[in-house]
């Protein structure tokens, strides 16, 4: 992203993510809420390497130096996208828990790999240590609700819903890098297979690689073809939240 000031401390960003985001900033009249969105705007058409603080201002119709105003840094910036694309995850504010906390983790899952599906740049944005903005710290506070009172320690709570989180993250990564290869490509998995098979099947000896071959193509078959999609991320899921079952029942 060109043009940044330094980044920002962390104790800036949290008390930016913090702040009246719907005040009018400046002369503009404009809103952090409307910056925000007009750089997510701008990610999702052009992705993320289009992001700067000239492109904003050519959108919001301000000087870019005023950009500045809203957030002083690349790292403010995305922070406040990446909290804003949370809001609203889940709009009834409870999901399924008790009993039936599996049914409740199952649509912790398809809820955040459809955010990460459908916002490719959201993968990129995130920061290693969130600053926990308040619309991940509200989705947090669902999603732990789930897990209240099953049997959990707190820090196997947190952990127990970082494996899920994680997951959703990982197999919506790897179905947007396909989607990314089949568009540049313009070969479905099944085409791609038609033109590497025969090399493979010229080059590597099953002979050699007996688990490989077997394995391999036994799992193609079961998938029909295609690589990474909905039945890798159901089967990680249901095995993830076997081990939780199981550990709660060790008790």
């Amino acid at each position: 992203m060109a043009g940044n000031h330094i980044d920002s401390s962390p104790a800036d960003t949290i008390a930016l993510l913090w702040s009246d985001h719907s005040r009018p900033v400046g002369r503009s009249g404009h809103t952090i809420n409307d910056f925000v969105s007009t750089a997510t705007e701008l990610v999702r058409a052009e992705g993320l390497e289009a992001l700067s603080m000239r492109s904003i201002a050519a959108r919001l119709g301000v000087r870019t130096m005023a950009t500045y105003s809203f957030a002083p840094s690349k790292a403010a910036l995305l922070a406040l996208m990446v909290d804003q694309s949370y809001r609203g995850l889940y709009p009834s504010d409870a999901l399924p828990h008790g009993s039936d906390w599996r049914r409740g983790l199952t649509e912790i899952a398809e809820a955040n790999r459809g955010l990460f599906l459908a916002n490719a740049w959201l993968q990129a944005a995130r920061p290693a240590r969130s600053p926990m903005g308040p619309h991940e710290i509200e989705k947090n506070e669902v999603e732990l609700a789930v897990l209240e009172g099953i049997g959990l320690t707190d820090f196997e709570m947190e952990q127990a819903l970082a494996a899920v989180l994680n997951h959703a993250a990982h197999t919506a990564a790897l179905q947007s890098g396909l989607l990314t290869e089949r568009e540049k490509t313009g070969l479905g998995d099944p085409e791609w297979w038609r033109e590497a098979m025969p090399q493979l099947e010229r080059l590597v000896d099953p002979r050699r690689f007996p688990l490989t071959a077997r394995v391999g193509q036994a799992a193609t078959a079961a998938r029909q073809g295609e690589f990474w999609g909905e039945k890798a991320f159901r089967f990680g899921l249901e095995r993830l939240l076997d081990g939780i079952e199981a550990l709660i029942a060790g008790r």
